[in-house]
């Protein structure tokens, strides 16, 4: 799940109407606790948001179905994945401008870095990330210059 990267924080949620608050609540928290840009925390709280809101067109109904989101730092980069019970692979829509849906995977692409998808053992896994400069980092390194 979380490879070669540093697990921030983990949630399993319902396939519910409330999840995509709960991820997006959570995405937020994570990037203040760790002291990021405001800009990153909105682009990934939006993005994190739309991705559990796939969750609940695609996995609606289906027994025991729920989301886990997981946060996490790879290097440079804030993670987000959001894993679901449906094997089927999203693709980017270009949906008419009188369609009120369609647009969610191309908003996730143009506000982050990175984004992309693969399969799990239960479903699939769809994630982006943000590059980033981790201030906490640099806040330890001249603490412990003066110690």
């Amino acid at each position: 799940m979380c490879r070669d990267g540093i697990q921030l924080a983990k949630v399993r949620l319902p396939v519910s109407a409330t999840s995509p608050r709960a991820a997006r609540d959570l995405v937020g928290i994570m990037a203040a606790q760790w002291g990021l840009p405001d800009e990153l925390a909105f682009a990934a709280r939006l993005a994190v948001c739309e991705l559990v809101t796939n969750t609940l067109l695609h996995c609606a109904g289906m027994p025991g179905s729920t989301v886990f989101v997981i946060v996490s730092r790879h290097g440079a980069m804030f993670r987000v994945e959001v894993h679901d019970g449906s094997g089927g692979s999203p693709r980017i829509r270009h949906p008419r401008d009188t369609e009120e849906t369609g647009r969610g995977l191309m908003l996730v692409s143009e506000m982050t870095d990175e984004c992309g998808h693969h399969p799990t053992a239960f479903g699939k896994a769809v994630w982006f990330a943000i590059k980033t400069h981790w201030p906490l980092d640099h806040s330890a390194r001249q603490s412990g210059a003066h110690s």
